[in-house]
């Protein structure tokens, strides 16, 4: 029987971190965790990024078991990657509290930190009766602000409120339940 090396320490630690050093089935994110190969080392004979897993124990016992099969651990693997390589660890949590919340307030020179998810139309921000869709660009654009206006310090509002789109709704719902057929 061939001996199976270790995972090298640095793709240990980029498995680790995409998961949030949690198991990276969505609906679990239990915090102690094993590494998973999702097609079996016996059959690959080797250590690929693609193919590593972040599991908790039970999860990894229902994986092997066949209790999770790989197409869903494919799945799992695919939302991961487009979660950790595209979103902040913020706009996740940002997410994650518009699921339940439905919008949030923060202050008007946070937007930059949801970028990404105001660029992909996944949240829109709302000052007053504007809407915001790329960060500064249209907010600080008007010159003159009359008293109606939401305040505004040089030309960034205080406050923005912040709610998912029907795009962002279906990202969300996808995340959580990881469908097979990903919106994005």
């Amino acid at each position: 029987m061939e001996k199976r090396p270790p995972i090298p320490a640095n793709l240990k630690r980029r498995v680790l971190i995409e998961a949030g050093h949690r198991c990276g089935i969505p609906t679990c994110r239990f915090p102690t965790t094993e590494i998973a190969h999702i097609e079996p080392w016996a059959k690959v004979k080797e250590h690929k990024y693609e193919n590593l897993i972040v599991l908790c124990p039970n999860c990894h016992k229902m994986a092997d078991r066949g209790e999770i099969d790989r197409k869903s651990l494919k799945i799992y693997k695919r939302i991961l990657q487009r979660l950790t390589d595209r979103y902040y660890r913020f706009e996740l949590n940002m997410l994650d509290e518009l699921r339940e919340k439905k919008q949030i307030i923060i202050a008007g020179n946070m937007l930059l930190l949801i970028k990404n998810l105001l660029d992909e139309g996944l949240v829109e921000g709302r000052i007053g009766k504007d809407v915001i869709r790329e960060p500064f660009r249209e907010i600080t654009k008007s010159a003159t602000i009359s008293a109606s206006d939401p305040v505004r310090i040089e030309g960034i509002p205080i406050n923005v409120v912040v709610i998912t789109t029907d795009k962002g709704d279906k990202f969300i719902e996808e995340w959580i339940k990881a469908n097979e057929k990903l919106a994005y």
